[in-house]
């Protein structure tokens, strides 16, 4: 009897226990779904900061719930918290509702976009047309990213084009300065070897004698000798000799 009583009181012991634990259980969901529709009355509101302090709440009470985790990434994302709220977004994708699973990768793919990672973003809305194929924004959104990509890549290309035109001509100005820089050198040599030969030329001139010149000397020798010549006659009649 004793172990029979014993067995009993340890029946009602679990059974009060589980019951105790469901009432719990109940209560935190119940606590969780209240906080849960308090942060979407405050999302709609565009009170996101104080939604997502009710959704974290909510999240305390139901960790393992992939709506809460839902929720609380909109309203980072709503913050431009865009890193932050693609953590929650990756913990929603492992929930078993497709419909979940697809809004998730769709708004990872947005949070891409929103940093500029755009073949990132691509990614994720392909991620969403392996689960909806006929998901018609996420066909919209990788038309238009891809669109966005290429224009991207033109104007790198024409600004690359740009840049490389400015080189060249910069690069042709500096060969056409340095080309007029050695003309100018040229001529400035050559105008000073024509300074030097013409003072060469001068010099000589000055130790050169012309024609005139020389026949004015010897013009005047002449008449010298003349005159010395008869000086010596005149010297020999008065001396008788």
């Amino acid at each position: 009897m004793r172990y029979k009583v014993k067995y009993k009181l340890c029946y009602y012991a679990i059974a009060f226990a589980l019951g105790v634990l469901l009432s719990m259980t109940e209560n935190v969901y119940a606590s969780a779904r209240k906080e849960v529709r308090q942060g979407n009355n405050l999302y709609k509101k565009e009170k996101y900061e104080k939604a997502l302090e009710k959704y974290r709440d909510a999240r305390i009470d139901s960790p393992e719930s992939k709506q809460v985790h839902f929720n609380l990434a909109n309203s980072l994302y709503k913050m431009g918290k865009y890193e932050e709220a693609m953590e929650e977004y990756e913990k929603s994708t492992y929930s078993k509702d497709t419909e979940l699973q697809a809004k998730a990768y769709y708004n990872m793919g947005n949070s891409f976009y929103k940093q500029g990672k755009l073949p990132e973003a691509i990614l994720y809305y392909k991620k969403v047309l392996e689960i909806n194929s006929d998901d018609e924004d996420s066909k919209y959104n990788i038309e238009y990213t891809q669109k966005k990509i290429k224009e991207m890549m033109d104007k790198q290309k024409g600004q690359q084009d740009q840049q490389q035109q400015q080189q060249q001509q910069q690069k042709q100005g500096e060969e056409e300065q340095e080309d007029e820089k050695k003309g100018k050198e040229g001529e400035e040599d050559k105008k000073e070897e024509e300074q030097q030969a013409q003072k060469k030329e001068d010099e000589k001139k000055e130790g050169e004698m012309s024609e005139e010149d020389a026949e004015r000397i010897l013009n005047a020798l002449a008449d010298d000798e003349k005159e010395a010549q008869k000086e010596r006659r005149k010297a020999i009649k008065r001396s008788g000799i």
